[in-house]
């Protein structure tokens, strides 16, 4: 995949990466506008299947570079390795689910004490910049995610496609929830494009930020596990009315508490990012690299 980009980033094209959520570092697709063309890894945890074999989809079968002897020599240490790896998976995901509980509690008890009036005041005012920009296809992304031992935020994407950038300060949710789910019904009506992106803890429930790159603007939310400070953002102010102490307390709490599950879950992924490193190294080891290369100036000629 990195070898192709090379090419395609020669080009000057317009890409797309997308990155993989257990290692930031790693690529798991992109995708070439100018080409028309998507690479995407397509094993497990993301089994992708063709559509349209052939005609649309094409299989890129790395299977067939193995030494199937040589990875048959180690298969209980691969399976093993891979049991524990989907071990570690699943306890993050236990983790992450119980923080977004949480998170879907905080949302609930601050719901009450939201300002709907000045929120409908900021999307009208915003709606009014928005006029006259392209319409277009509705992309669905993920701009953070639970991570290799931390929480990770491509902030730098809105910061790439993003001139004026309104940051919504709720460590609660409740604001900028009501805020961007209105924001998302009112330029979808219009077909505006726009890229909307999820908080990785509560997909698909809660939009976290909007990017709309026709107009440069985009709307993101700062809170605990993402923050934005910056003198060109534009800070929208007092979303909030006063919460009474018994129920901030109890807010907190479940804050506090969400932020150690998801240190957890980070710690799980830490684990099955070692683990997966040590099961790559037994693909390595049996992979015929010449054949590799064969595929690769295939794929790159077809592209070309």
């Amino acid at each position: 995949m990195k070898k192709v980009l090379k090419v395609l980033e020669n080009k000057n094209d317009s890409i797309e990466y997308i990155h993989c959520a257990s290692d930031p570092g790693s690529l798991d697709a992109f995708i070439d506008y100018d080409a028309g063309i998507a690479m995407v890894d397509g094993t497990a945890p993301h089994i992708m299947d063709p559509g349209y074999p052939g005609a649309y989809d094409v299989i890129i079968n790395m299977a067939d570079c193995w030494d199937d002897s040589s990875l048959i020599q180690d298969k209980n240490k691969i399976i093993s390795l891979s049991d524990t790896i989907s071990t570690c998976h699943k306890m993050a995901t236990s983790c992450i689910s119980s923080a977004a509980a949480l998170l879907e509690s905080n949302i609930h008890l601050a719901k009450p004490y939201v300002k709907y009036d000045t929120i409908n005041d900021f999307i009208a005012k915003l709606m009014k910049r928005l006029e006259g920009f392209k319409t277009g296809r509705e992309k669905k992304r993920l701009l953070s995610a639970v991570s290799v031992g931390e929480t990770v935020f491509f902030g730098e994407t809105i910061e790439a496609l993003s001139n004026s950038i309104y940051v919504i300060p709720d460590i609660w949710g409740a604001a900028s929830h009501a805020l961007l789910s209105e924001l998302h019904r009112a330029t979808s009506i219009l077909s505006l494009e726009q890229i909307v992106c999820y908080c990785s803890i509560r997909t698909p429930d809660k939009i976290d930020h909007i990017i709309f790159p026709s107009a440069g603007i985009a709307v993101t939310t700062a809170n605990s596990f993402h923050a934005k400070e910056d003198k060109k953002h534009i800070v929208i102010p007092d979303l909030m009315n006063s919460i009474p102490n018994i129920i901030e307390e109890q807010m907190s709490l479940h804050l506090n508490k969400t932020k150690e599950l998801i240190d957890i879950a980070c710690d799980h992924v830490k684990r099955a990012k070692l683990l997966h490193d040590d099961l790559e190294a037994f693909y390595v080891k049996a992979m015929d690299f010449s054949k590799v290369d064969l595929i690769y100036e295939r794929i790159i000629k077809e592209i070309l």
